[in-house]
């Protein structure tokens, strides 16, 4: 988890604006790769065995299978780059009030106490893709809030 605590450098209208762009310019590479596994995960259910008509001579063995594609690809660099530019916008948070969290981003999806009595504000965003309704792109970030200051702290990214 990020914890590093610095004061505001910009306002909270431009960090958000800057959040928005950086989440949609993340949204068209990453889900490329998630779209290509759906496809071939899709077009390998279209064999079938041939339907038994008549019997036949045994054929000859074939060469084994390739191995499958991997499910998640290295993150390139323009991947990590976009990562590390959404990491920074959302330092920009860090040490704003709850109030101005809430007004700017609404109401979180979840909020949980930790341990050291601090909060948790999760907010997520995801896509939908396809008929069978998988997400295609989803991000959740988490705001860690000061229980006494009511400030946050730090942030962590899961996903995206």
């Amino acid at each position: 988890m990020n914890t590093k605590s610095h004061p505001p450098k910009q306002t909270q209208t431009q960090t958000q604006t800057q959040t928005q762009a950086l989440v949609r310019r993340l949204l068209p590479s990453s889900s490329a790769p998630m779209a290509l596994c759906l496809a071939l995960a899709v077009l390998g259910g279209c064999a079938a065995p041939p339907s038994p008509t008549a019997p036949t001579a045994p054929t000859a063995p074939t060469a084994p299978a390739a191995p499958p594609p991997a499910a998640t690809p290295p993150a390139s660099a323009a991947d990590q780059q976009r990562r590390s530019e959404f990491d920074k916008a959302l330092d920009s948070w860090h040490g704003a009030t709850v109030q101005e969290l809430l007004r700017k981003m609404g109401k979180p999806e979840g909020i949980t106490r930790r341990a050291d009595g601090s909060f948790d504000y999760r907010y997520s965003k995801s896509t939908r893709a396809g008929a069978d309704g998988r997400p295609a792109f989803s991000c959740t970030v988490r705001y860690l809030v000061d229980a006494r200051a009511r400030h946050v702290v730090g942030h962590s990214i899961d996903g995206c």
